[in-house]
């Protein structure tokens, strides 16, 4: 198996890992989360539309309800081990949480009971233990 490197900015790192969760946020059907990603939340702020944020909760609610055949509210999503949740997810999911339990080891003002403090593997992933991230 071959590996890859990859070396960025801090600031890339930190996107990198807001990218990660972003998509397993939406392959769990939590679309609410498209609300706030920077581009959506910069043009709300600036023409001041409060208002789309009720309707994109509905219109959002109501488009992941029929893409994941689910009939609830806006807070429900598929669990992280749902057969339905495609592996993909929990891969990303792995890789998201050992790039920021990284940067939470380098917070010398970091606090221990936070979901960052650890890692917990969810993919069937054989290579889970070769995800690595380092700071310098």
């Amino acid at each position: 198996m071959r590996t890859v490197t990859i070396q960025v900015t801090e600031d890339q790192g930190k996107l990198i890992s807001n990218a990660l969760d972003f998509y397993c946020r939406i392959g769990l059907g939590q679309f609410n989360s498209i609300r706030e990603h920077p581009s959506i939340q910069k043009y709300l702020w600036k023409n001041k539309r409060d208002e789309y944020h009720d309707i994109a909760e509905k219109e959002l609610t109501m488009a992941r309800n029929k893409l994941f055949d689910m009939k609830v509210g806006l807070n429900g999503s598929k669990g992280i081990h749902s057969n339905d949740v495609d592996d993909s997810v929990r891969v990303a999911f792995d890789i998201y949480q050992v790039i920021r339990n990284e940067f939470w080891k380098n917070d010398f003002d970091r606090i221990s009971l936070l979901v960052d403090s650890s890692v917990h593997f969810t993919s069937n992933d054989k290579n889970v233990n070769k995800i690595k991230c380092e700071i310098k």
